[in-house]
């Protein structure tokens, strides 16, 4: 599986470059982890845009693509105050890997 993550927004209004993911390049149990993550948030489920309400400032927005090993490829843009908790988990994990 194929994943990038790109933010912006934020207090300083910073864009740190994408992170680029190949779970068949990671670990066995950090490949595994990510994929448990994607399918808990139901990502291939997920509207390609998840706004807030009401924008709140300096908030952080995602853009996360997923390429699947299977065929699926889907692509969403979300506000942080928009996402549910489990697809919070899934772009902090993915924010966190160092792999490019």
């Amino acid at each position: 599986m194929r994943l990038k993550l790109t933010r912006t927004g934020g207090f300083a209004g910073l864009k740190p470059p994408p992170v680029e993911v190949d779970t068949a390049r990671l670990p066995q149990k950090a490949a595994q982890h990510i994929e448990s993550l994607v399918a808990g948030a139901k990502f291939f489920e997920l509207p390609k845009t998840l706004s807030a309400k009401k924008r709140q400032p300096d908030r952080f927005q995602y853009s996360l693509q997923i390429a699947h090993e299977d065929g699926r490829e889907h692509a969403i843009n979300c506000d942080e105050e928009a996402a549910g908790s489990e697809l919070r988990d899934l772009l902090y994990a993915v924010q966190n890997l160092k792999q490019a």
